[in-house]
């Protein structure tokens, strides 16, 4: 059921870059993976400036021979800069994070090391945020609050993954994220069903359901 719904907002996600994208709408892409979508961003936004970030260094680099236009850092952001222990999951790539969480399938994670580092001190000078994907597998508070400044000054379009077995391993509560995004940054967020903008209560309460696991939080 998780990988229907998984597959069903994924999908979602896509038909928001198509509508709400300009041809220069700049996107930074947080966990880019495979480049699923970064492609559609890289498509839909042809004169915008993008920039992604991937520790894994497979992913990285693919992403750099990919998408030529992309500033991509092989780099985890959170809310502080240095080095850190990562927790590589082979058999599913798309689960590695900072913390080991709940898996599908049987797996034996690897232990990397990787860089740390910020938003806030990451973008180029004077740059502007439009849109941004965050899926980092239960890391997404420390993403925001290095980041805070940004989203709090520009209220970008922001996607991003939050749910049961991932943000729990991090002491991440729905209150903190609502807070950070909803309460300092203002913007208003809806499940990938347009249901919403949700309220502190009911956001908390969709989290402890486990049923819905992406959201966006739209200015």
């Amino acid at each position: 059921q998780h990988i229907d719904r998984e597959g069903q907002d994924n999908a979602h996600v896509e038909l928001v870059l198509g509508w709400l994208l300009r041809d220069e709408s700049n996107c930074i892409d947080v966990g880019a993976n495979e480049g699923r979508f970064l492609a559609h961003i890289v498509n839909r936004a042809k004169h915008g400036t993008h920039l992604a970030w991937e520790p894994l260094p497979e992913f990285a680099e693919r992403a750099r021979r990919e998408f030529p236009t992309v500033e991509v850092h092989q780099a985890a952001l959170s809310d502080h800069a240095g080095l850190a222990e990562f927790v590589y999951v082979p058999e599913l790539p798309a689960y590695s994070s900072l913390r080991e969480r709940s898996y599908p399938s049987e797996v034996h994670p690897e232990r990397i090391q990787v860089q740390l580092e910020r938003l806030d001190d990451s973008l180029p000078e004077g740059y502007v945020p439009h849109f941004i994907k965050i899926d980092v597998e239960g890391a997404e508070r420390e993403v925001i609050e290095g980041g805070l400044e940004t989203i709090a000054r520009h209220r970008p379009i922001v996607v991003f993954e939050h749910g049961l077995g991932a943000a729990d391993r991090y002491g991440t509560t729905p209150e903190h994220i609502w807070d950070l995004l909803a309460g300092t940054a203002k913007l208003h967020i809806f499940d990938m069903d347009a249901v919403g903008p949700l309220s502190r209560d009911h956001f908390s309460e969709i989290f402890a359901s486990g049923e819905r696991w992406n959201y966006i939080a739209l200015p």
